[in-house]
């Protein structure tokens, strides 16, 4: 079986945490209470493997994306399993996949996958997902149909109807918006494609010439566009790891720089002066803020641009608050109705969650 190892993905790995003071809450006698991130383990035990049951004595065998419906149920990109399992009311079970690695359509755990790497929800229940090795994208209804969206077995570029359209394989990124209308980071093909409820798949933003240029489509250009996420406005933004930034797409399809000064590095601040080391992943709450895992940080973004560091640590596995808590290798985030964040921390097998509180 194929192991799944983080430096052969993105040069990337690590940790995550929380530690903030952004939101205060005002008690009887009128003291301000700071509120903090505070990171929790939702499942897993932390040993590679494929176990069911309860959550926190479940298994997981590099756990890489997670997306939470609006039922509150967390679906969970088991890669080594191939696997999409489910989690909810504290027990994990086999969504779809039977563990066989190979690219076949049906119901449940009649389906396969090769390496299941991407996943997001829809309005409607429904879960797109992006295989790593495969270049289409499949469907899964709320009753586990797997189903093959877009795109064909042959890694291209070609846009028009959705089950003659091509893309290239190891896609970053992935997300729907509230008309259902799907988005993908073209990774390879260095542009943001759309595939629209009608059936049609068409180029959004990117000309597909690797760079960094801002603009409209014929001129707007990304470097390794990673993870896609969708405001409530229906902006989208676009984790652009070979550009260091994140970029920001109007639904119009006009690209601009959102944050980060395009060097290598950590620092916090306004949108010019942050620095971004490698992000991948990137989700937005219900306020307008984005949250981006970044090497061995998880990193905010507010509306006005402004960069914080709320998560970060040492590789190494510990709940808590702040930079007390630590993840290993995070490679995927999710987040619930309530912005909660969940986090698909890979090598240690486990999902985490970091709430506000």
């Amino acid at each position: 079986m194929k192991r799944f190892k983080v430096a052969c993905l993105l040069s990337t790995a690590i940790t995550i945490v929380a530690f903030i003071s952004c939101k205060k809450d005002k008690h009887g006698n009128g003291v301000l209470a700071e509120k903090k991130f505070m990171v929790s383990t939702v499942a897993g035990d932390g040993v590679d493997g494929f176990v069911n049951g309860a959550a926190l004595s479940a298994r997981f065998d590099a756990p890489v994306d997670v997306a939470i419906s609006g039922d509150g149920s967390i679906y969970v990109a088991d890669y080594n399993n191939h696997r999409i399992r489910k989690i909810s009311a504290g027990q994990v079970s086999t969504f779809a996949g039977s563990g066989t690695y190979g690219i076949v359509n049906g119901n449940g755990q009649s389906a396969q996958f090769k390496d299941p790497y991407r996943v997001a929800t829809d309005g409607g229940g429904n879960i797109y997902m992006l295989d790593q090795v495969d270049p289409r994208i499949r469907k899964i209804s709320s009753a586990a149909d797997v189903t093959t969206y877009a795109g064909t077995d042959l890694a291209g570029f070609q846009n028009g109807a959705a089950l003659q359209a091509q893309f290239q394989v190891n896609a970053e990124g992935i997300a729907a918006d509230a008309q259902g209308n799907v988005y993908m980071g073209d990774t390879f093909n260095e542009r943001i494609r759309k595939i629209s409820t009608a059936g049609q798949v068409s180029t959004h933003a990117g000309n597909g010439t690797e760079g960094s240029t801002d603009g409209d489509l014929a001129t707007a250009q990304f470097r390794f566009p990673d993870g896609v996420a969708i405001d409530g406005q229906g902006n989208i933004y676009v984790a652009d790891g070979g550009n260091l930034c994140i970029r920001k797409v109007t639904p119009a399809g006009v690209v601009s720089r959102f944050a980060g000064n395009g060097t290598r590095g950590t620092a916090d601040g306004n949108a010019t002066d942050a620095q971004f080391y490698a992000p991948i992943d990137i989700v937005a709450d219900s306020h307008g803020n984005l949250f981006v895992i970044d090497d061995n940080r998880i990193r905010k973004i507010t509306p006005q641009g402004v960069v914080s560091t709320i998560a970060g640590s040492t590789a190494g596995y510990a709940d808590g608050e702040g930079s007390t808590a630590k993840f290993k290798s995070p490679l995927g985030l999710g987040i619930d109705a309530q912005d909660n964040i969940y986090v698909a921390d890979a090598n240690n097998n486990r999902i985490r969650k970091i709430s506000f509180q």
